[in-house]
């Protein structure tokens, strides 16, 4: 039993996707489950777990949202700094963050050589994903984000989050063949700066290529899941939607969470302004030459029924929707995010 306050081993150093000089920012923020959970360690979540002993376990800084009652004035007596006493029977939390791979998500808008998250061809909107050229303008230098890069800045931040209020986060990437969807490519989750370090390593090693295969990666990391766990899963949905619903509903039903991040450039929301413009299929090659200006507003209609068809049939399920545009400052749409589930839950 520890008797005082433990040393903080801090964040690990700043890498791409987690920037310390950035941390001061979510330092209001916390990351919960809505339900609780059943965990293996202290941790600072209700557990459904109940017994006669719940006995002092150990101790941890205090973040807001956590109860005043559980704070040790003794400890910020002698430390000028807030502690919450922890119990055996308060759980750990188990986020899983998966993030789509696929080609589509390396599109870093006009300017860039990524792709846009369109169908092959635009107007039957299937899956796939288009790049779009301006033959006028074909080499320009671009230094936004693509969707991969917001999405993996997003979970770097609850990857953080969780491991700061020592829960255990895991990671893995949608990208490959059936079959080849999730192993070799996931980390177990774990708790930790260290595992922190190693999540975002890893994220900064993978390139979108290929298609995700969603469907059947949620599957497969369903069945890998043995315990109550939160999936947050950060994709553009250019998938087949009944075997992403499917596979959602299997994970939840079986005691879990789930989150989607939908994440989309801003020029997948708005088509730039441009005139004829070839449009390439990231994944097969496909090209399509089209006028822009004749196809902006059936574009722009369509892709705002694609999102709320998606919002309407997630949160149907009972599963969190959050539409995400890489114009946005990723802290802005988590804490937005966030703060909004806080004011549900």
């Amino acid at each position: 039993m520890n008797q005082n306050p433990p040393i903080d081993p801090g964040p690990p150093p700043t890498r791409r996707y987690l920037r310390v000089q950035e941390l001061a920012r979510l330092r209001d923020v916390m990351f919960a489950p809505r339900r609780p959970v059943r965990g293996l360690y202290a941790g600072r979540h209700a557990s459904r777990q109940r017994g006669h002993c719940v006995e002092f376990n150990d101790y941890r800084e205090y973040t807001p949202g956590d109860e005043v009652g559980d704070i040790d004035w003794k400890a910020y007596g002698r430390s000028d700094r807030l502690y919450i006493k922890l119990f055996e029977h308060q759980a750990d939390m188990t986020v899983n963050l998966l993030i789509d791979a696929s080609a589509s998500m390396g599109f870093t808008g006009l300017q860039g050589a990524g792709v846009l998250g369109l169908a092959q061809p635009w107007i039957k909107w299937l899956k796939g994903s288009i790049a779009a050229q301006d033959p006028e303008n074909p080499s320009r230098d671009d230094k936004r984000a693509s969707k991969y890069d917001q999405a993996c800045l997003m979970a770097g931040a609850i990857a953080f989050l969780t491991v700061r209020q020592r829960d255990r986060v895991g990671f893995a990437v949608a990208q490959g063949g059936p079959g080849q969807t999730i192993s070799p490519k996931a980390i177990e989750p774990r708790g930790g700066f260290a595992h922190l370090d190693h999540v975002l390593r890893s994220m900064e090693r993978v390139k979108p290529v290929g298609r995700a295969h969603l469907g059947k990666t949620l599957q497969t990391l369903g069945r890998t899941t043995a315990r109550r766990s939160l999936l947050v899963l950060f994709t553009d949905l250019m998938e087949d939607r009944d075997a992403v619903l499917k596979a959602l509903n299997d994970f939840t039903s079986r005691g879990n969470e789930a989150i989607v991040f939908h994440i989309l450039h801003e020029d997948e929301l708005r088509l730039p302004d441009m005139a004829e413009t070839v449009f390439i299929d990231s994944e097969t090659g496909r090209r399509v030459r089209m006028n822009v200006r004749d196809v902006r507003q059936g574009y722009h209609d369509r892709i705002a029924r694609h999102t709320d068809e998606w919002q309407r049939a997630l949160t149907a399920c009972g599963i969190d929707y959050k539409l995400v545009s890489t114009g946005t400052h990723y802290h802005e749409a988590l804490r937005d995010y966030l703060f909004t589930r806080a004011a549900r839950a």
